[in-house]
C-alpha cells in the first residue's frame, strides 16, 4: 500500500508527520516500486565487496528504517536554533542512520547482487566520512499536487523524488533482488547506472517523519481524511 493510502487507515499516524521535511528531519524512505519496502541497515556488513554496513529495503516497522536528513560535509552542522532550512529540490545532502551513525554511501564497487549496480553501504561516522556520503535530491511530482511542486521544498507522503550520487551519478535503487541469508533475504539496495526517469524503483516518498520545530500536520495539507472510503479501515 502507498503511504498516503496508509495514512487514511484508522490506528496509523502518518498523517500527524509535519508536512515539509527539513535539515535535521528524522524520516523513512519508502521505494514507490511494486512491493516497494523502506529503506534499512543494521549493524551486520557485507560478507562480499566493501565489506561495510548492509544497506537493504526491509518491509516492516523497525527503528533500524529511520535516518537523519544531514548537510554536506562542507556545510555548516544543523543550528537548532536557528532558521528552519527546508529540504528543496536540487539539494545536495547526506542520509545519516540514525540508530548506527553510518553514512548512506556508494562507491565504485560491484553491488552483491545485482552485479552492474554500484554497492550501497553504511560508512563512517558523525566525523569520518566523504564526497561518497553526498546524494542531491530529484523531485519527480506530487501525487497530490502534481508536477508544478518540483520546484518546491519535499513533502511527507506525497512527494515523489530519486536521490542521485552526486559523485558518481547513479541513481539510488531498490527492486526485486533478494540478498542471500547473510543479508536476511531482505531486498538489495544498489546504485543504478542507468538514469531512467521512469523507473518508479528509483523512486522514493518521506514515509514517517518527525521534527519538533514543524508541528502542521501533513495529512491536513492533502486529501480531507473523509474523502477516503478506508478512513473506517482498521490496521492489520
Amino acid at each position: 500500500m502507498s503511504s498516503l493510502f496508509q495514512a487514511h487507515l484508522r490506528g496509523n499516524d502518518f498523517g500527524e508527520s509535519p508536512l515539509e521535511v527539513a535539515y535535521g528531519s528524522k524520516v523513512t524512505l519508502k521505494n514507490y516500486g511494486y512491493g516497494g519496502g523502506l529503506l534499512h541497515s543494521h549493524v551486520q556488513s557485507f560478507p562480499v565487496g566493501s565489506l561495510q554496513q548492509q544497506v537493504t529495503c526491509y518491509h516492516y516497522k523497525d527503528e533500524n528504517n529511520n535516518w537523519l536528513v544531514t548537510p554536506t560535509w562542507q556545510e555548516d552542522p544543523i543550528d537548532p536554533d536557528g532558521p528552519i532550512r527546508y529540504l528543496k529540490n536540487g539539494d545536495t545532502l547526506r542520509l545519516v542512520h540514525q540508530s548506527t551513525g553510518r553514512n548512506l554511501h556508494s562507491h565504485p564497487i560491484a553491488a552483491p547482487v545485482t552485479k552492474e549496480h554500484h554497492e550501497v553501504a553504511g560508512y563512517g561516522n558523525e566525523t569520518i566520512g566523504d564526497d561518497n556520503d553526498h546524494w542531491v535530491v530529484e523531485i519527480v511530482d506530487d501525487t497530490h499536487t502534481g508536477k508544478k511542486a518540483v520546484m518546491g521544498t519535499v513533502h511527507s507522503l506525497t512527494t515523489r523524488m530519486r536521490f542521485k550520487h552526486k559523485t558518481l551519478k547513479c541513481y539510488l535503487r531498490a527492486a526485486n533482488s533478494v540478498l542471500p541469508q547473510w543479508g536476511f533475504k531482505q531486498v538489495e539496495v544498489t546504485c543504478d547506472k542507468e538514469n531512467n526517469p521512469k523507473d518508479v524503483h528509483t523512486y522514493w516518498n518521506v514515509e514517517s517523519h518527525w521534527n519538533d520545530r514543524r508541528m502542521s500536520s501533513a495529512l491536513s495539507h492533502h486529501l480531507p481524511l473523509t474523502s477516503s472510503p478506508c478512513w473506517r479501515c482498521e490496521i492489520i
